[in-house]
């Protein structure tokens, strides 16, 4: 890339108003004087990466420099990754544990990632017993009594991408088939995030 269009490029990345993972990249990679080290921090702490979190480990495997620095400068999406990186890493090491891989799997429902969300509750054999999904639910509730959660935004809209008929009964959460689980199981989450 010849200085005049990466003069260019830095000029229309100083004036955007949403950073991606490759802004990131071109800041980290550009001449030095190019933008302000205010700019620059403002950059990497305001990058939306939320595409990214569908797949953390190839994320930070892909753009390790990129997602340190991010999260050097404190960016929100950035430790949202990492967290799923660990919990992604316990659910599929503790598996036969159970809690890791259901609260992941109620992430990944929430997060849009319905496919992966629905084989990790599947690994339950819930179908058969709901006791064993009832009983990972009291204990992830449990251990997250104390801990913060933040709504995000895209959960209501992933969930009612996989809204059962209304005929399930979505107010009553106990009762459950298998049109409705998945979304009664996100609903407890929800409910568990709003009494915080």
């Amino acid at each position: 890339m010849n200085s005049a269009s990466l003069s260019l490029l830095m000029f229309k990345l100083s004036r955007a108003r949403e950073y991606s993972i490759d802004d990131v990249r071109r800041c980290l990679h550009a001449h030095p004087g190019s933008l302000s080290s205010k700019k620059r921090r403002y950059i990497y702490k305001q990058a939306r990466l939320r595409e990214l979190a569908k797949n953390p480990l190839r994320t930070l495997r892909r753009y390790k420099d990129e997602m340190y620095v991010c999260l050097i400068y404190g960016n929100k999406e950035t430790h949202y990754i990492e967290e799923m990186k660990h919990l992604k890493i316990s659910a599929k090491n503790h598996y036969t544990k159970g809690n890791f891989n259901y609260l992941y799997a109620i992430l990944k429902l929430l997060a849009g990632d319905h496919v992966e969300g629905i084989n990790r509750l599947h690994l339950h054999n819930w179908r058969n017993n709901t006791y064993d999904a009832d009983k990972l639910w009291r204990q992830v509730k449990r251990s997250l009594r104390d801990i913060p959660i933040i709504k995000r935004r895209s959960y209501g809209i992933n969930m009612m991408l996989i809204m059962p008929p209304r005929s399930c009964r979505l107010k009553e959460l106990e009762k459950r088939c298998t049109k409705c689980l998945y979304y009664k199981e996100m609903e407890k989450f929800i409910q568990l995030i709003n009494r915080g």
